[in-house]
């Protein structure tokens, strides 16, 4: 059986300014479930995330959050303009052949800006059946 990823939750101490940042940034949508301590974000496609009000401040590592935009320096930016602190530019990263750049938001949870490059399929399969090197992949 697949064990598809199917939610990510954010914490922060202020989940309605946390879900107005991401709205202005991306467009999100949310339904508010009650509003002030969980908020499912709509992103419009799954998997949808949450942002949870968590009053304690998370510390140590914590999971990165990546998000497909057209032009990473333009929402970087516009993250910054909106109080995140930047993690880095726009880099190239050879593995993915891919572009990226990163931002800590205001409550510090980490999101990654990866330029669409017009191989995204939502729905699509992951590669494991091809790429032999995956860890656990059933080999039989």
């Amino acid at each position: 059986m697949v064990n598809p990823l199917i939610f990510v939750d954010l914490p922060t101490p202020d989940p309605e300014a946390t879900s107005q940042f991401y709205e202005r940034l991306f467009d999100w949508k949310y339904k508010r479930r009650p509003a002030g301590e969980f908020h499912e974000v709509l992103p419009g496609v799954k998997p949808n995330l949450g942002i949870h009000l968590e009053t304690t401040p998370v510390s140590g590592p914590g999971p990165i959050i990546y998000v497909m935009v057209d032009e990473p320096p333009e929402k970087l930016a516009q993250a910054i303009e909106m109080g995140a602190t930047k993690v880095f530019d726009e880099m190239y990263w050879e593995e993915f052949d891919a572009r990226k750049a990163s931002f800590r938001d205001p409550w510090g949870n980490e999101v990654v800006l990866w330029r669409n490059k017009g191989t995204y399929v939502p729905g699509s399969e992951s590669e494991t059946k091809k790429d032999k090197s995956i860890v656990g992949e059933d080999k039989g």
